[in-house]
Order: C-alpha cells, then structure tokens, then sequence
C-alpha cells in the first residue's frame, strides 16, 4: 500500500508540474490562426531589448553569485572554526531576507542612499547588494551544510601542522571540499537572480524578467514561449552543476 502511495503522490506531482509547462508551452508556440509558428518567439528575440537586458541579469547573477560566495564562505569558515555558539543566531539572521518585504527594503536604501551616495541606486550594478541579500537563506544554507560535512577543523589543523598558511589553506583544502556546496548554492544564486522581478522594477532597472513582463502585455504568446525556454535553460543549467559537482577530481598525486 504504501509503495502505491508513493507512486501516486510522484504521478501526481509530475502531473501538477508538467501540465502548466505543456500548457504554457503550446500557447506560445502557437497562433489560433496559423497553429504552431515561432514567429512570436523570433518577433521577442529580435527585439533590440531582448539581449541587452538577458546580458544585464546574467553579469547580475554572476556577480551576485561571487559576492555572495566571498562574503559568505570567509563567514561560515570563522563561525565553524572559532565562534560555533554563534551558529544558531547567524542562521536565524539569514532568514530575514524572507520576512522583509521587497518594498521595505527598496523604500528603506532608497531613503539611505539618497542622501549620501544620490548616484548609487541609478546604475544597474546596485541590484548586487539588494540581490546578495535576498539569496542569503538559500545560499548560506547550502554552504553551511557543506561545512558540516566535512571535518573542518581536523583539515584546517593538518593543513597548519604541514606549514601552510590561512590563504592557501582556503584555497587549497577548504574550497575543494566545498565543491558541491558551492555548486548547489551558485545554482540558487544564478536561478534565483534570473526570476527576480519585484527588486528590478522597484528601482526602476531594465533586467531579462521585466523584459518578460514587458512583452506579456504586447505578445502573450511570445512571453509564454520565453518563459518555457528560460525554465528549460534552467534545467540544463541545473545538469551541467549536477554533473560538475558529480564529476570526480583527477590528478591527485600518490
């Protein structure tokens, strides 16, 4: 019985998944009058917008990935090695990106800044910040059960013992052990940016989602298509990190 109910629940879920994903799909890659085309997706793509503003969320997710990452791993690697008590309430900081509102926390900087940096919120690159603080609860997530996977404080202590230092200890031991972890959560990072839209549009800045939303109010059927192609890039995405991180370490000396 319980096997049934497995196979069950997984048919299910794979139903609620799949059917908005064929049905969205089929609306976008057809016209009531000429059936399947592409032309609403080629009319998207060419639009002079379409790739200036992908460009724009891709160096936002990738420079949000690595702020996150340095800002973060240093963090993490202080906590587990020197103030582990402190764990608990660095953890329960992390979670108050989710609680806070979007609005609050434009509305908030834009207070601040305004006053003492007016030029910092009109360039693109001001998003980072905003974005490194709403992928904080998955990111550091992700990189703390890395930690605790391993046994860091043996590793650090072997790596002095042998005569190296802090840097090269990071870079050289804590780092590859990390591997996955800082796969999982890069991939966190990466998805999450590429869907952001609420941040984007408060601080009135052009990124790929608001060029969906945008498109949706002219050509439902191009938004549509987009939005299925953007999904499935993101699911290669999530093979190529699966695979990465799977992918076993070569040259290793004996």
């Amino acid at each position: 019985m319980s096997r049934f109910l497995r196979t069950a629940v997984l048919v299910l879920a794979a139903l609620l998944f799949a059917v908005p994903l064929v049905s969205s799909g089929v609306f976008g890659f057809s016209l009531p009058t000429t059936g399947w085309t592409l032309d609403p997706l080629l009319g998207a793509v060419q639009n002079s917008q379409f790739r200036d503003q992908l460009l724009a969320s891709l160096t936002l997710a990738l420079l949000t990935t690595l702020a996150a990452l340095a800002l973060l791993i240093p963090t993490l690697l202080h906590l587990h090695l020197r103030l582990p008590q402190a764990l608990p309430v660095a953890e329960a900081l992390s979670v108050l990106p989710m609680v806070v509102p979007a609005v609050a926390l434009v509305n908030g900087a834009n207070l601040t800044f305004r006053a003492t940096v007016p030029g910092f919120l009109t360039s693109m690159y001001s998003l980072v910040p905003f974005y490194v603080v709403l992928t904080l609860p998955l990111v550091y997530r992700s990189l703390d059960a890395g930690f605790r996977a391993i046994d860091l404080r043996t590793l650090v202590q072997a790596s002095t013992s042998l005569g190296a230092g802090p840097i090269r200890t990071l870079l050289r031991v804590v780092l590859p052990n990390l591997r996955a972890a800082m796969l999982t959560a890069s991939l966190l990072s990466v998805t999450l940016v590429l869907g952001e839209y609420a941040l984007a549009t408060l601080l009135l800045h052009n990124t790929y989602p608001v060029f969906l939303a945008q498109t949706g109010q002219d050509s439902p059927h191009a938004a549509a298509a987009l939005a299925v192609l953007t999904l499935l890039g993101t699911w290669l995405l999530l093979s190529a990190f699966s695979l990465a991180g799977r992918r076993p370490r070569t040259g290793a000396t004996t």
